[in-house]
This record gives C-alpha cells, structure tokens and sequence, in this order.
C-alpha cells in the first residue's frame, strides 16, 4: 500500500482500530504475552498514539511507530502497517 501523509496515517490507524479493523501478527502476539500486553491496552495505545517515526522496510513497506497509552497508564510503543481495509500491528513493547 502507499505511504500516507503522517497525519492522515495516524488518522487511518486511529479510526480503524477503534472499530477492531486490526489483526496482530504472530510475532507481535508473542510479544504482548511475554509482556502482558492485552488487546485494551493496544487499542487505548492507538487511541490516545502520536506518532514517533516512519521507517520503510525492504520486508514489510512502511510502518508507522506510536507511541501512546495502555489502560495503566503507562507508555506503549505500536508498530504498525496499514493494509487495504485494516491495521497490522506488527509488534507491541513497553516504552
């Protein structure tokens, strides 16, 4: 997919997750379980994310880096890909 400008990208991140148009890959998974990360925590993370970086991936295409708020309050760091019709959060890790 594109690359979006960074405001419409965290707009289109932010509005998809809230309506649970999101998959998480495996790897991410592993992580959250590691980490006990839950599912409300990355989607309070999404809603309240601003963005850090953008970084390009041979592998991937582009990713966008959050940086936002899991329901403890405590900072958590997205990564994500914007599909078609969804978000991919590639991984998930306490700031």
């Amino acid at each position: 997919m594109k690359r979006q400008e960074p405001r419409q990208a965290v707009r289109t991140i932010k509005d998809r997750v809230k309506i649970n148009a999101f998959s998480i890959t495996e790897y991410a998974f592993r992580g959250m379980v590691d980490e006990s990360v839950y599912d409300e925590d990355v989607q309070r993370a999404a809603a309240t994310g601003r963005l850090l970086e953008t970084r390009e991936s041979a592998t991937l295409g582009t990713c966008y880096i959050l940086q936002g708020f899991a329901m403890n309050e405590d900072e958590l760091i997205l990564v994500c890909r914007i599909l078609r019709s969804r978000v991919e959060i590639v991984d998930v890790y306490w700031a």
